[in-house]
């Protein structure tokens, strides 16, 4: 006689002990803790902010080791380089209210624009701070800054490595459409890969938060 698999009761359609797994992991955890309002927004003004909190952000990246796939190896080994790239950008820090910016340490993400052709399009980074990487948290976080560049510019876009999986989902399911591919673009290390150009919208960002507010 065959012997039948052994039954488990189900909580929400999952064993309990995945069901209390899931609750207390220290991923959901850290995205139910955040408070996103808690958050604030600053636009960074060279004449205002100095080069310390770039160098403070460039120093962390780099101690995550994130440097050359984040800004390439030109500027991801060069401080100098990269500080003198960067304060041509249009950075907007998220940092935790009441921060100082001279602390740019405590940064919990920075977003960068560095090919404007305003009032069209900018060319959109987003870096998160490593305690806030989850799904819920980010899209929390990026909303605002989507309001941010969207009240300059009509569309945003930008290329990832295709090999960056994490990074298209969440592209996905900000409402990045993928527009296009350009054939081995991007450095992974020290090998070029196709980069994913994706890109999304003033209209479609109000319509998706449209759908989004109603459903």
């Amino acid at each position: 006689m065959a012997t039948l698999p052994r039954l488990h009761p189900t909580c929400d359609g999952l064993k309990p002990s995945l069901s209390t797994w899931l609750m207390t992991h220290p991923y959901r955890q850290r995205a139910l803790a955040v408070d996103v309002s808690a958050i604030t927004l600053e636009p960074y003004s060279y004449q205002e902010h100095g080069t310390d909190v770039l160098l403070y952000w460039y120093a962390q990246v780099r101690q995550l080791g994130e440097h050359v796939s984040l800004w390439g190896s030109y500027l991801g080994n060069s401080p100098s380089r990269f500080v003198a790239q960067a304060v041509a950008w249009e950075l907007l820090w998220l940092n935790p209210t009441g921060a100082e910016w001279s602390e740019g340490h405590e940064a919990v993400g920075v977003a960068w624009g560095d090919d404007a052709q305003s009032p069209n399009r900018q060319r959109l980074h987003f870096w998160v701070a490593p305690a806030y990487r989850h799904p819920r948290t980010t899209t929390a976080l990026l909303l605002p800054v989507l309001d941010y560049f969207f009240a300059r510019y009509h569309m945003l876009w930008g290329i990832t490595p295709a090999t960056n999986v994490l990074a298209l989902r969440a592209l996905k399911r900000w409402g990045f459409q993928r527009i296009g591919c350009l054939p081995q673009s991007e450095g992974e290390g020290t090998a070029m890969v196709d980069g994913v150009v994706s890109a999304l919208t003033r209209t479609m960002f109000a319509e998706r938060l449209g759908k989004d507010s109603s459903g």
